[in-house]
């Protein structure tokens, strides 16, 4: 008969106690955050939405051992709007939906779909162009790593188009008007004859409706919520082009103390997202502008190529001016302003103007 020795049932006991502890689940607390409410923003939803879900199926999928407890806070119950990418950055998130567009001093490269209007309403088509930006300028990344965070993904807003109080068939039928946009989108209106008004999304409506503004340019997927047409009820598809204006981040110390395979994971899940969120924002753009006959006295009028193109070369250059801008601050403003038209013309866009040649 077989002796087993002590030695051994000592080994095997060890084992069996420590079996628990070798399989124990790992337990990982995310939080995520953003300034504005999920029910504002189509992409911004999708991040509870899909996001949050993809990560989930992803781990099940690989068979990681592990747990992520997501706390997720919008709203600006934990940041305001314009402090996500600093809240991340100090850990008060660790993922933040980053409005890229409020920062363009600190994220400069992130501007170049806004210098670049008249380029493509294709909202799919921009998302994959920052994106081989990202992939292939190395200052993209530079910008996120000043403020200790990392990119995950980016999601962009249906091209932006005119409402206003009277009919624009015309380039010339703005000349004389009030038009109120926001930050870069006022730089569309140099050359028109136009008025251009600072404001945002929340004031256009009673602006146009108290004659303050004769009109404002915002994206039509907002229709739903603003009922903006009610106000302005004339919505020319002028064709400024779909706008690349925020980020997917996470805060750098936070990431890099995570699993190798669960980096990948939020990395592949957030390019999910941003192919998911943009479509969605396409589709939404489209039916909206579809929607705005239903309302009482709305007409739609699609601004024809001719009358884009007078638009398009009354303006200066002002890509090339952004281009110079960067460049003076160091950056490769150029070569980022050639490979962004570049990488829309070889998905197929035909731009009214191409800013990086005249």
């Amino acid at each position: 008969m077989r002796r087993i020795s002590t030695t051994t049932i000592a080994c095997a006991i060890g084992a069996l106690m420590a079996a628990p502890e070798a399989f124990a689940q790992q337990q990982i607390n995310l939080t995520v955050a953003a300034g504005q409410p999920t029910r504002a923003m189509r992409p911004l939803a999708m991040v509870s939405e899909f996001f949050i879900p993809e990560v989930e199926k992803r781990i099940k999928a690989a068979n990681l051992n592990i747990k992520i407890n997501w706390k997720e806070a919008y709203a600006g119950s934990l940041l305001k709007p314009t402090m996500v990418l600093e809240g991340t950055r100090d850990g008060i998130a660790d993922i933040g939906f980053e409005p890229t567009i409020f920062h363009p001093d600190k994220l400069p490269l992130e501007q170049i779909s806004f210098m670049t209007p008249f380029a493509t309403s294709d909202v799919v088509a921009v998302g994959k162009a920052i994106d081989r930006l990202h992939a292939s300028i190395p200052e993209f990344t530079a910008q996120y790593d000043k403020f200790g965070v990392v990119r995950l993904a980016g999601s962009s807003y249906d091209s932006y188009e005119l409402f206003s109080t009277f009919a624009v068939q015309k380039f010339e039928d703005v000349k004389g008007k009030k038009i109120a946009t926001a930050g870069a989108a006022l730089q569309w209106l140099r050359g028109t004859g136009a008025t251009p008004v600072q404001s945002n999304m929340t004031l256009y409506y009673n602006s146009a409706k108290t004659g303050v503004v004769d009109g404002f340019i915002i994206f039509p997927s907002a229709i739903p919520g603003m009922k903006y047409p009610e106000a302005a009820p004339y919505v020319t598809k002028v064709g400024f082009g779909a706008q690349y204006a925020a980020a997917l981040i996470i805060n750098k110390g936070v990431y890099q103390k995570l699993p190798p395979e669960l980096q990948k994971i939020l990395r592949e899940a957030g390019q999910a997202w941003t192919a998911a969120a943009d479509k969605v924002q396409l589709d939404a753009g489209n039916a909206a502008y579809a929607s705005v006959p239903k309302f009482p006295n709305g007409k739609t009028f699609d601004l024809p190529r001719a009358e884009q193109v007078k638009w398009a070369n009354a303006m200066p250059n002002v890509a090339k001016e952004w281009a110079d801008r960067a460049t003076k601050a160091g950056l490769p403003g150029d070569r980022v302003l050639q490979a962004y038209m570049n990488e829309l013309r070889r998905g197929g866009a035909k731009p009214v103007r191409d800013w990086d040649k005249k």
